[in-house]
């Protein structure tokens, strides 16, 4: 998984970002399977609060994990884990590193809509599941960038994260 954000600062609005992170995961897992998946893309993010003008509030996003197996392949289940973000190396709060240096922003990617079950590695945070498929399974995934992160600087965001399937027969 490959997380890749744009950045854009406007003048009006110098603390601003919008980001676009790709989940641009594509491998050959075994022989007769494949995993995909779409983009998570953030919309503009503001790390600040101003009474009266703006707030910072929690951008969220969602993505689309695709698994593609031939049926020898997809006789048995499937588990698919996610890891830890290289910056900080940890599941339960990921990052994503400055261009400049700068402090990381912190974000994490759900296997819930409501936020609350990080998606990790079994040990640290949720796995996703299915049992045996015949062609094509797909798992929706949420992201969240939290509110209030007023110490990161204006500039590019990006970061690496591998997801990692594994069969259950």
């Amino acid at each position: 998984m490959i997380l890749t954000p744009r950045t854009l600062l406007s003048a009006a609005a110098p603390l601003v970002w919008a980001l676009v992170l790709v989940l641009a995961a594509s491998a050959q897992a075994h022989a007769g399977c494949t995993v995909s998946s779409s983009q998570l893309v953030f919309g503009v993010y503001q790390p600040l609060s101003f009474a009266g003008r703006f707030g910072s509030v929690a951008v969220t996003s969602m993505a689309t994990v695709s698994v593609t197996c031939d049926r020898e392949s997809g006789l048995a289940g499937h588990t698919l884990t996610l890891g830890p973000s290289p910056v900080g190396g940890h599941i339960g709060m990921r990052y994503l590193a400055h261009s400049g240096g700068g402090n990381p922003m912190l974000f994490n990617v759900y296997t819930d809509p409501t936020h609350l079950t990080v998606w990790g590695d079994g040990s640290s945070g949720a796995t996703l599941r299915h049992g045996a498929l015949d062609g094509h399974v797909q798992h929706t995934v949420y992201g969240k960038i939290p509110a209030g992160q007023n110490t990161l600087q204006a500039g590019s965001f990006s970061g690496l994260l591998t997801m990692t399937l594994t069969y259950n027969p």
